[in-house]
């Protein structure tokens, strides 16, 4: 067997994409005790089994700390080496990346900066799973499942992909809390105890009737497809409550209410067939959508691409596969970089 080199030129970007990918796995806040005992233990014979797996975590971890480098910093080393950035969105600031000359061969810069990016998502990844969440609910769902759930009253709630749900029955009323995600309700109809959805947002009060309620970053979006919905917001002094008619969907955004509007049944109740319908729908919608079906993120990298029009009804059970057909249709370059990435540009 021939010696390894202690050349960096030699590790594999699998090498590196591997060892991101265990840092990002071992980054992650959101494990139990026996979890993350279990997954040291399975990186330390991950590390023992080759000497190069050494060296491609330090270089992954050299990367990772270089993401909270001042942007200043990144942009000054960009000039001075002239090195095209890969750019990366988030919530808070658009941070350019590179790896040290020093540290990381020229031909693995672009992979290295990528694998980072890996790193930062995959931490998403666990967040997506949103352990706290599962633990507070009385019903949970992961991702790309639903859960149809009958209530004593005869109601009926279906959640969608990755939600969580808190059940609050008393004599008085009926009160549900959406942690997070999706739900459908049928509401069976009782005059002497309304039914109430509370969302961080703001509330949803029946008596008897069917609604969708979906949770963003943002707001909660609510559809009424049958009966009569009140909307309150957390602070009701500043606001008056919203009563929405059949076919008509409004926002809750804390403070804000916004005015009902008409809203597409077929594509808002999609999901119940397992379905994804879309109808001239820009790409960004339409990808943070997909990724509330699949592990992983879709990032799109142009944001050129983000008003480009889709129009079709794929499955649930396929947002792969729909993510390729779109692709295709829209002549979009589509980069894997692991199962948990994909860049489109």
């Amino acid at each position: 067997m021939s010696p390894v080199s202690d050349n960096k030129n030699d590790l594999p970007d699998a090498m590196l994409e591997d060892a991101a990918i265990w840092l990002a796995r071992l980054k992650d806040s959101h494990q139990d005790n026996a979890e993350q005992t279990a997954l040291v233990n399975a990186f330390t014979a991950w590390l023992a089994a080759d000497p190069r797996h050494h060296q491609a975590h330090q270089e992954m971890e050299n990367l990772w700390g270089r993401l909270d480098a001042p942007i200043s910093q990144f942009i000054a080393e960009q000039h001075a080496h002239n090195v095209t950035p890969l750019r990366r969105k988030s919530n808070t600031v658009t941070r350019q990346v590179k790896a040290k000359p020093s540290r990381i061969p020229q031909k693995h810069a672009r992979f290295a900066i990528a694998a980072s990016l890996v790193m930062a998502l995959l931490i998403g990844v666990g967040n997506q799973q949103d352990w706290l969440s599962q633990w507070q609910s009385d019903y949970a769902t992961t991702v790309g499942e639903e859960l149809p759930i009958t209530t004593d009253d005869g109601s009926l709630i279906t959640l969608n992909t990755n939600s969580a749900l808190v059940m609050n029955y008393s004599a008085n009323e009926r009160r549900v809390r959406l942690l997070k995600g999706e739900a459908w309700f049928a509401v069976s109809a009782d005059d002497h105890r309304p039914f109430i959805v509370e969302t961080e947002k703001g509330a949803v009060r029946v008596t008897g009737t069917q609604f969708n309620v979906r949770l963003t970053d943002k707001n909660a979006i609510v559809s009424l497809d049958e009966g009569q919905v009140i909307l309150t917001s957390p602070n009701d002094s500043k606001n008056l409550p919203v009563v929405l008619a059949p076919g008509q969907q409004a926002m809750l955004s804390g403070d804000v209410i916004s005015a009902p509007t008409s809203f597409d049944r077929t594509a808002v109740t999609a999901w119940l067939r397992g379905q994804f319908v879309f109808y001239n729908t820009p790409l960004a919608d339409v990808v943070a959508t997909l990724n509330r079906y699949r592990a992983g993120r879709i990032v799109i990298t142009n944001s050129d691409l983000n008003a480009r029009k889709v129009s079709g009804i794929f499955s649930t059970n396929e947002a792969d596969a729909a993510l390729e057909m779109i692709s295709r249709t829209l002549a979009l370059n589509e980069t894997r970089l692991t199962d948990y990435l994909v860049l489109l540009k």
